[in-house]
């Protein structure tokens, strides 16, 4: 069992309705991506308090599971705010380059905090329907909501890969760590591309399992929903 799917069967809320953490999970997303800045960040703070206090996960182990997620947060707000213009007070520590300057634009600035604040609300939100609501219970919702049989598929593979991307990472990486691994600066950029060379090999080893499963299964190309 994934440690996702743990917390997911033990935590607190276990026995509500689907339908209600789904709806509690919607109303979050729309919070996520109003335009209101202080909101986003109080439901930020409250649902991912409320997320450690029914899962009873510790927050050193909450927190590590944005580990695999905020590298590519912070590479949508570098491509944000980093630009070129021909103008030096545009930009924040400008860098000559020939006729031209490259920078952090000032005009972007607001947007990449709006979209980096966006994005940690909705990922927030959306861990706390993962850790509360257990899969068969979002299977439920999705064909009470008369969805495709094929999208229902895909969802669920997706969901399967993710999680098990996720672990894969926090073991390399504790591995890593318990190793020296991000002890300096030339070591942080040598670990990490043996992770990302490894979290790509599990990826592909872990297909490679689920395929054999099937085919000993006698797969025919449905999923038993």
């Amino acid at each position: 069992m994934l440690s996702i799917d743990k917390y997911a069967y033990e935590n607190r809320l276990v026995n509500w309705s689907p339908k209600l953490k789904t709806l509690l999970w919607i109303v979050g997303m729309v919070l996520a991506f109003q335009p209101i800045q202080w909101i986003k960040l109080v439901v930020l703070f409250v649902v991912a308090g409320i997320t450690v206090y029914v899962t009873k996960v510790s927050v050193r182990r909450y927190i590590s599971w944005f580990y695999a997620i905020i590298p590519f947060v912070i590479l949508s707000v570098i491509g944000i705010v980093v630009t070129i213009s021909s103008q030096r007070s545009t930009l924040i520590g400008p860098i000559k380059i020939e006729s031209v300057y490259l920078g952090l634009s000032k005009v972007m600035m607001p947007k990449a905090e709006q979209v980096a604040l966006q994005c940690m609300t909705a990922i927030v939100c959306t861990y706390w329907f993962a850790l509360t609501t257990p899969f068969i219970q979002i299977l439920q919702v999705l064909k009470l909501l008369h969805l495709p049989r094929v999208m229902i598929e895909v969802t669920m593979l997706m969901y399967r890969f993710i999680f098990i991307f996720i672990d894969a990472f926090e073991q390399i990486h504790r591995a890593q760590r318990l190793r020296f691994g991000y002890d300096s600066v030339s070591l942080m950029i040598h670990s990490s591309g043996i992770l990302a060379k490894m979290l790509f090999e599990q990826v592909i080893v872990n297909y490679q399992m689920m395929t054999k499963a099937l085919d000993a299964k006698l797969y025919d190309g449905d999923f038993y929903l």
